[in-house]
């Protein structure tokens, strides 16, 4: 009797599988939390590599995949889109020879210790090897920058060079090695007040608002918990209300338990859809690429 009112319900314009899929599955609705912060520049979400990152993809970069409903085929079955503003999602900005101090660094890339583990390089250094911050002198200072292995002084030219991401905002050494000597120099530096002037290759990656003026203009997105019973369970659903709809995983560092699902203005009963989705209060996409432009662009004015 379900099937029947469904079927009913679905000629109606009224996606009841999918209100259904919304009660049997509480962990469809997800919150996207900003990753865990830690020194490591792995833990930065890499929102610039977002739109690329399927290169792998039968149409390559830009390529997402869904389903819709094709009269050609005769029903249901998937389709590739190459979307242009996934392709122009992220940019990078590069600036040879660009020059701060050591205490502008705030993380690493590498190091013999977990850098996920801690909030500081200060916290790193008193943790991990206390003695090469004691005593705090001069010379205690120039011992630790003579260190081989830190590279973005003692390579010629540097090794070593600086990377930045306009939504987060810090800036990270990406290093070979070195990075206890390098976070000793850097503990005695801010409380000695020497300056240790860095200069190398800086990278600044970004987010291009007009690529997300132009998803948001093509499509309701949301962020939706992600497992093979709930893919199973929400195909379903829109397979049978004849919905259009396509997916695409998160960036690193996130995994793959969530998933953005896109929803095309252009097709009504996806409309439909996302507005049930909206009614349940999941997670909104567009206003959380909003937030990250906000972001990207108040740290650019510091």
């Amino acid at each position: 009797m379900s099937a029947v009112l469904n079927y009913i319900k679905h000629k109606f314009g009224e996606p009841a599988e999918l209100r259904a899929l919304l009660e049997k599955h509480p962990n469809f609705a997800v919150t996207l939390e900003p990753p865990p912060q830690s020194i490591a520049v792995s833990s930065v979400a890499k929102w610039h590599e977002w739109g690329k990152s399927s290169s792998d993809h039968p149409l390559g970069v830009g390529g997402i995949s869904g389903w819709c409903y094709n009269q050609e085929r005769g029903g249901y079955s998937n389709c590739n889109l190459k979307q242009k503003e996934l392709i122009e999602f992220g940019f990078c900005e590069r600036v040879e020879d660009w020059q701060c101090d050591i205490r502008d660094v705030v993380g690493l890339s590498s190091s013999r210790f977990p850098l996920q583990e801690f909030k500081s390089l200060d916290h790193m250094i008193e943790t991990r090897s206390p003695e090469m911050i004691e005593p705090i002198t001069p010379e205690k200072l120039k011992e630790n920058l003579a260190w081989h292995e830190i590279r973005i002084l003692n390579r010629n030219p540097p090794s070593d060079y600086f990377e930045r991401y306009s939504w987060d905002g810090r800036l990270f050494l990406i290093n070979d090695g070195g990075s206890h000597h390098f976070s000793a120099a850097r503990y005695i530096s801010s409380r000695i007040n020497v300056p240790v002037p860095l200069k190398s290759r800086l990278y600044t990656y970004g987010i291009n608002e007009f690529a997300i003026a132009g998803l948001k203009r093509d499509f309701e997105m949301f962020v939706v918990g992600w497992t093979a019973v709930i893919n199973d369970d929400f195909h379903s659903a829109m397979k049978n209300f004849s919905a259009v709809y396509l997916w695409k995983h998160l960036p690193l560092p996130y995994g793959k338990e969530q998933c953005v699902i896109f929803l095309p203005k252009s097709d009504a009963r996806s409309m439909k859809v996302a507005s049930v989705l909206h009614q349940a209060g999941l997670f909104d996409f567009s206003k959380h690429l909003d937030e990250l432009i906000d972001r990207q662009v108040e740290l650019s004015s510091i």
